[in-house]
């Protein structure tokens, strides 16, 4: 997902820029976004924080291990992409957010692990919600 985004990000101006929370220690952080996404904008949530804030809960059985994810993640090793080594809570399941100041004014249902939206739907999305970079 975040190739995905990282790849939508510089096609548009004048949108808002994306920030990730992820569970791992900064010095982890730093590892995989040198390599991910050098730019990205990211905040280290080893107690999950924000994950809870945004009511993201723990994946079932079926979420982490089902056909669904095992079918995303091969689409993620036709892209390049592996699963390394889990840094947090494995269990945990993402999240992906619009916001603007307070407000949510978005957010993807995840129905397992490796689910993401159609990131090419995204700017419309954002043009509709009227959600621009100040």
């Amino acid at each position: 997902m975040v190739s995905d985004l990282r790849t939508l990000a510089a096609t548009l101006t004048g949108y808002p820029s994306v920030l990730f929370f992820y569970m791992g220690s900064v010095a982890e952080g730093k590892a995989f976004f040198t390599t991910a996404w050098p730019e990205a904008r990211a905040v280290s949530d080893p107690n999950k924080t924000f994950y809870n804030a945004f009511g993201l809960e723990r994946g079932s059985f079926g979420q982490v291990f089902g056909p669904g994810a095992m079918a995303c993640s091969l689409r993620a090793a036709g892209k390049g992409h592996v699963v390394g080594k889990p840094v947090g809570d494995p269990w945990q399941m993402p999240g992906l957010s619009l916001v603007q100041n307070p407000d949510v004014l978005w957010s993807h249902d995840f129905a397992h692990i490796g689910d993401h939206p159609d990131f090419t739907t995204m700017p419309q999305l954002v043009d509709e919600l009227a959600i621009h970079a100040p």
